[in-house]
């Protein structure tokens, strides 16, 4: 009896020890499997990746980048076909790109009709898809930023069920494509090639090359608008450099005027302009001129401008005059919302006076060298900004004022860049302070007064390492006829 005993125990252990092997066995290969498994997906996704990183680096379209999204899906996941869908900027979304047979999501196809050939028929069937926000499964998946996978697509009461057999939906995967907290749109896969159902592995997959597509769109926007940036960027610098080459860069010579200019636009291109010229019988020109605005648009309205009134002004009509004309053929160069404010002033040095013609800009400024403890003064004259009413009006309310310009006698023309400037404590500079420095300033020559004008506001603001809120612009004129 012990031996029959102990057979049966021995019998028992051999058992549970080949159960035991058999079942270790069989995790072993579970576990192997499912190495295999990630390493495979491990290495689609690796793929993609790099598919997608040198697309990205070749400068590849979004177009192009969805194509290639789609090819790669359909492709890794072993599908009949896939489709993105891209988001777009009202909340509903299209289908960006396809790859093989993929049938629509929200509308139902009907049957072939007879007189169409097969291949029109899936061409219209295929056509681009609106889903709005929130519908379907695409809007499902976007909402909640969670795949779908539905393994029976056929008793799924989502999916719709197409007329036609080609287009039936047997299984069906819908991931989002989103990076952070953008979403670009989703990704959808239909029905395996080997005729049966979408796994979780296949799955998992689908969401690993959602989440890659939504990095890979990612990159591609800041890839893009970097490019945009640098090329904005050339063409500032462009646009900053003919700006710079039209104003003067040098005055005009003359013994009996000194000028001098100081110019700081706040941006790269300014909304300031200045020019100086010579005209006949020993009279100079000079103009100081705002563009509302900034950027390119009021750099080439300010070139504009420049350039009609030169050919204007060697017409020697007065200041007024040629104002009058500019406003008329400026007018229909200009969006509704931009203006010019200017002052065109004519210094006759034969006659020792100014003539100007003031459009809406800020006064001109004349130190009198006869009243020497007298501080300078603001020069009043009427007129509205250059394109901001019709001629009708503009020439009613500008007109020529003429001051005597004698020995010793400084006039300044500025830009509200120059009396606004704040201090610490938000006072502005203003004209009062101006007219003191130009008075204290007036026994030095032109570039001195403009040199010390500019100091003073640069004291005045305090931190010298911001820059001015406003392009800044001053042209001074000293009279220093010894005649």
């Amino acid at each position: 009896m012990i031996l029959l005993a102990i057979s049966v125990i021995c019998a028992v252990c051999a058992v549970l020890a080949t159960v035991l092997c058999l079942a270790s066995r069989q995790e072993c290969l579970s576990l192997r499997y499912e190495l295999d498994r990630l390493n495979d997906e491990r290495n689609i996704v690796i793929d993609f990746l790099h598919r997608i990183a040198e697309d990205v680096g070749n400068g590849a379209s979004r177009q192009e980048m969805f194509n290639a999204i789609v090819r790669a899906t359909a492709t890794a996941c072993g599908a009949m076909g896939a489709c993105v869908y891209e988001r777009l900027p009202d909340g509903k979304f299209k289908s960006a790109a396809t790859e093989g047979l993929f049938p629509p999501l929200t509308r139902k196809i009907p049957a072939q009709e007879k007189n169409q050939t097969r291949s029109k028929f899936l061409e219209e069937a295929m056509e681009g898809e609106i889903v709005e926000p929130n519908e379907g499964i695409v809007g499902e998946v976007v909402r909640d930023n969670r795949g779908t996978l539905i393994k029976d697509a056929i008793k799924d009461p989502r999916v719709i069920e197409h007329a036609d057999s080609a287009l039936k939906i047997r299984s069906l995967m819908v991931v989002p494509v989103s990076f952070r907290e953008t979403h670009y749109g989703a990704l959808a896969v239909a029905n395996p090639i080997n005729g049966k159902s979408f796994s979780q592995t296949d799955f998992s997959l689908a969401l690993s090359l959602g989440e890659q597509a939504g990095v890979a769109l990612h990159n591609l926007d800041a890839v893009s608008a970097l490019i945009m940036k640098n090329k904005m960027d050339f063409d500032l610098r462009l646009a900053s450099s003919v700006q710079r080459y039209l104003l003067p860069s040098h005055m005009p010579k003359s013994d009996k005027l000194e000028f001098a200019v100081k110019y700081f636009p706040q941006q790269l291109i300014g909304g300031d302009f200045y020019d100086f010229f010579k005209l006949s019988n020993g009279k100079f020109a000079l103009v100081i001129g705002d563009v509302s605005g900034k950027g390119v648009s009021a750099a080439i309205l300010m070139a504009l401008c420049q350039t009609k009134l030169r050919y204007i002004a060697y017409t020697n009509k007065s200041p007024a005059e040629t104002l009058k004309i500019l406003n008329s053929e400026m007018l229909s160069a200009m969006r509704a919302d931009m203006f010019i404010t200017m002052v065109y002033a004519i210094i006759d040095t034969v006659e020792s006076k100014i003539t100007f013609a003031r459009a809406g800009h800020e006064l001109p400024m004349l130190y009198k060298a006869k009243n020497p403890d007298a501080p300078a003064e603001l020069i009043k004259g009427e007129g509205m900004a250059v394109g901001m009413v019709e001629p009708e009006l503009f020439n009613e309310s500008i007109s020529d004022t003429t001051v005597p310009f004698l020995r010793g006698d400084v006039f300044a023309l500025y830009t509200d860049g120059m009396t606004e400037t704040l201090n610490a404590g938000g006072e502005e500079f203003g004209g009062r302070r101006l007219a003191q420095t130009l008075s204290a300033l007036s026994s030095r020559n032109a570039q001195e007064i403009a040199d010390g004008l500019i100091k003073s506001v640069e004291r005045f603001k305090g931190d010298t390492s911001t820059p001015y809120s406003d392009d800044l612009t001053l042209l001074i004129v000293k009279n220093c006829n010894n005649i």
